[in-house]
């Protein structure tokens, strides 16, 4: 008799009671599309503002844009996962779920930074504002609040990744 091992595929079995609350587990959930909705609108007004082209709003608008990263990562799988019978998940899509989520995790944090430093500069050398703060600085602080976490965690998502294909074993 042969026993085969399937490492393809996790299956989730935490969720409790799936079965007899799952339209309710989707309603509360759907809160995504209120998420969506609100963070794309506040994006569509800076960018088509421009009176908003000031940096603090350019970094509030990247906040949102990982945001809907962020949830967009989330929230689509799990409302799959309650609506379907049984909660799987292939080996490939939880490794790039973990490398987007702590990738924009870690983004949102370096945007912050980027943040508190402008306002920094804004208080503390008002007249040396418009000379720090230009849109090169700007973008060079974004490009590096995006790469620096995404190759950080490339690493290690690299690094959990099995090195031979992953078969199917016969014991």
């Amino acid at each position: 008799m042969d026993n085969k091992l399937n490492l393809t595929c996790i299956t989730l079995n935490g969720y409790v009671e799936v079965e007899k609350y799952r339209y309710v587990y989707f309603l509360i959930f759907t809160i995504y599309a209120a998420v969506i909705f609100s963070n794309s609108t506040i994006i569509r007004l800076i960018v088509f503002h421009q009176s908003l082209h000031e940096p603090m709003y350019i970094f509030i608008a990247v906040l949102l844009i990982n945001s809907t990263f962020f949830c967009t990562t989330i929230y689509p799988k799990f409302l799959l996962d309650v609506l379907s019978e049984k909660q799987i998940i292939s080996h490939t899509m939880c490794h790039f779920q973990y490398f987007v989520l702590y990738t924009s995790g870690a983004s949102e944090f370096l945007v912050l930074a980027a943040m508190a430093y402008d306002r920094y500069v804004s208080i503390c050398k008002p007249l040396q504002y418009s000379v720090i703060m230009k849109k090169t600085t700007i973008s060079v602080f974004l490009v590096l609040a995006w790469l620096v976490p995404a190759c950080q965690v490339a690493g290690t998502t690299l690094q959990a990744v099995p090195r031979q294909p992953i078969r199917s074993l016969v014991t």
